[in-house]
């Protein structure tokens, strides 16, 4: 699920983003921010703050708002892995979620997805051992019934 921008009668530069069945409240300035982070995670505030025209203290506060609304979810970086697959995993029908949220902190990327799996999770690794142990941690999950493992030979 993507997140939708909708023109709404709020304030003039105001949109209301649909997120995960949520309504948040957005302007241009925090779409700007958005942008900025998703192409400079380690951007500092004081920078962020000249290019949009605002005080280092309002982006810290807009981004800090972004974080608690849950539009920004994490920091990270990305590296060039030398290994990587895709793990698809079956779970028991009431534990979907629960995996799904575990699954989080051991995966790239996953998404809830329909047919004989229940979800699909992107791995990374530097080494096979590293992605062995990535894989292992998943199907010790509770709820996880069944896995299949596609390791990426070449791109």
């Amino acid at each position: 699920m993507g997140i939708i921008i909708s023109e709404h009668p709020l304030r003039f530069s105001q949109k209301v983003i649909s997120f995960q069945h949520l309504d948040i409240i957005m302007d241009n300035i925090d779409l700007e921010i958005l942008k900025i982070l998703k192409s400079h995670a380690r951007a500092k505030y004081v920078n962020i703050a000249k290019k949009i025209g605002l005080t280092e203290g309002a982006v810290r506060r807009r981004i800090k708002k972004l974080q608690k609304d849950g539009i920004i979810r994490r920091f990270t970086i990305e590296t060039t892995a030398e290994f990587e697959g895709v793990v698809l995993v079956e779970t028991e029908p009431t534990m979907t979620n629960n995996v799904a949220k575990r699954m989080k902190k051991i995966a790239t990327r996953i998404f809830e997805v329909s047919g004989d799996y229940d979800i699909a999770a992107f791995i990374q690794a530097y080494t096979i051992d590293d992605l062995n142990k990535k894989i292992d941690a998943i199907r010790k999950l509770p709820g996880v019934l069944n896995t299949n493992t596609l390791i990426k030979l070449k791109d």
